[in-house]
């Protein structure tokens, strides 16, 4: 099969400890994620778009204190929740 060059945006801790689960388990980061990939379950045809609708139509009904951050600020509190970073 012919391999393709994918560039992805990750936060930088989460590249390192991925890099030392690669390390572990004497594979590539590459081959993780490709692993991943192929390993996912499939979107059946038109769930995903109905779903998504469905998705749609809740946004912003849930008022939070995480409705005012961006992705980016919520993502950063998982990953401190998840790893102490």
């Amino acid at each position: 099969m012919t391999k393709v060059k994918l560039t992805l945006t990750i936060e930088e801790s989460v590249v390192a400890h991925a890099k030392v689960v690669a390390k572990r388990n004497r594979k590539s980061l590459s081959e993780m994620i490709e692993e991943y990939l192929a390993s996912a379950e499939p979107v059946e045809s038109g769930s995903f778009s109905r779903n998504m609708s469905t998705a749609l139509q809740l946004r912003g009904i849930a008022k939070s204190t995480l409705s005012k951050k961006t992705d980016k600020e919520i993502r950063a509190m998982m990953y401190k929740d998840k790893y102490g970073i």
